[in-house]
């Protein structure tokens, strides 16, 4: 049998699709048929690759565009769309869990909770847009919320296909009850270890209340202080952000948050009991007086909290740089950025936010800057710089990753001895997602 006959043999002839000679899309329909994609891709030594629902594919540039051929590996692909797995297969109210299929949005599934007066959890909108599998798959940067922490903490249980078809399912059970979590081998795995058919997701009751302070610190060290402070009391606000003098003044007006030199904005979210929600922004309003900080119009906090999560407009260009730092080193990275582009001629301004006990995500937005730099910092920049981004940034990026931070989406290496041994055992034809994590 042909490997285009296997394919819909496996998922019936209207949901395969052919892309070119040697490439095809296939949507399952079920965990079953995601299974036998992948035997008659093992038997085949076709390579494999997930298409959810995110901004990005394994093999291609874009949703919805054609997957491009990866030129140094000839062999068959098929790339499994996940759209037809969005079903909740079932919600246990009194548990708090939800056993939802991998192709459903983190949004869709927050739709479906809503009624019934439950939410996934406060985390940022744009990482929400992705499909389950995605989310949990792919080393998707800031999944994380102040108040309920990682999304990989709110998953109990996680069904996937291994290379050669056979399906596990990590057991459901109190943790008490189980031995090593095998779930997290496939949680950030990008697909090599398996292909993620559902999971099971820890859920929240919709909060009684929602709470929003805005802040003005003298400056942005001051802020970092005061957000750690908080969160060191125990504060668990549902959003926190920190934006510099330009970057407020872009974002709000400059007559609507008009900020001495120097000075930062913060707004901040709470979300809970009513009680608790008050409490959590006192704890962060206290943490702001103890560093120098003063309130101020909680409009602004509004309008950051709709924009966040109702859809409203967010004024600016897309950030230029994004990185990632520990509580320790956000200072410095902030600082090393924003000097680094002043001594380019450039204008850098920021703002921070997903903050949690290891760090937070900084944005950069980058503007201005020499047509051309100096040997010295040409001599810096080796091959990444490529026609991708302008100089300016990349040089940006090195102030950055020398003060402490890593770049949105960095991983750590020193594990890949075991990862590919682990690799070698459950996939040693590097049929899945071949390619990454290489």
């Amino acid at each position: 049998m042909t490997f285009h006959a296997g394919l819909v043999t496996a998922v019936g002839a209207e949901h395969v699709e052919q892309l070119d000679e040697r490439r095809w899309r296939v949507a399952p329909g079920s965990a079953a048929e995601v299974a036998e994609v992948i035997r008659c891709a093992g038997e085949h030594r076709a390579a494999v690759h997930a298409f959810g629902a995110g901004s990005r594919s394994p093999i291609g540039p874009a949703r919805g565009d054609t997957p491009a051929p990866i030129a140094t590996d000839l062999r068959d692909r098929v790339v499994i769309a996940t759209r037809r797995l969005d079903q909740v297969l079932q919600l246990d109210e009194t548990s708090l869990l939800v056993h939802a299929q991998a192709g459903l949005t983190g949004l869709e599934l927050e739709r479906i909770l809503q009624p019934r007066g439950l939410s996934i959890g406060d985390y940022p909108p744009v990482v929400l847009t992705s499909s389950l599998g995605g989310i949990i798959a792919v080393r998707t940067p800031g999944k994380s919320s102040a108040r309920h922490g990682f999304f990989e903490d709110a998953v109990v249980g996680v069904s996937a296909v291994l290379a050669d078809g056979r399906s596990v399912h990590t057991r459901i059970a109190p943790r008490r009850a189980t031995g090593p979590d095998l779930a997290r081998a496939l949680m950030g795995s990008e697909g090599t270890i398996g292909f993620i058919t559902s999971a099971v997701l820890r859920i929240h009751q919709k909060p009684e209340a929602r709470l929003v302070g805005a802040y003005i610190l003298p400056s942005m060290d001051a802020a970092i202080s005061a957000v750690y402070l908080a969160l060191r009391e125990e504060a668990a606000p549902s959003g926190l952000r920190i934006y510099d003098r330009a970057e407020a003044a872009l974002h709000f007006g400059p007559r609507d948050v008009a900020l001495p030199v120097g000075h930062v904005l913060l707004c901040a979210a709470t979300a809970g009991p009513t009680d608790l929600a008050a409490c959590d922004r006192d704890l962060i309003q206290s943490a702001v007086l103890a560093e120098g900080g003063s309130t101020t119009d909680t409009e602004l906090a509004d309008l950051w909290w709709r924009r966040l999560h109702a859809g409203e407009p967010t004024p600016g260009p897309v950030p230029s740089l994004q990185v990632m730092a520990t509580p320790s080193k956000l200072r410095a990275v902030y600082h090393a950025v924003i000097e680094r582009c002043a001594a380019l001629g450039a204008e850098a301004r920021a703002h921070i936010s997903r903050f949690d006990a290891d760090g937070a995500v900084m944005f950069f937005t980058i503007t201005g800057g020499p047509a051309e730099l100096a040997a010295g910092d040409r001599s810096s920049l080796g091959t990444k710089a490529g026609g991708l981004a302008p100089e300016t940034v990349v040089v940006a990026e090195r102030a950055a990753e020398q003060a402490g931070a890593w770049l949105l989406g960095a991983r750590q290496v020193k594990l890949d001895t075991y990862l590919a041994a682990l690799r070698d055992a459950l996939d040693p034809h590097r049929i899945m997602n071949p390619g990454t994590l290489a």
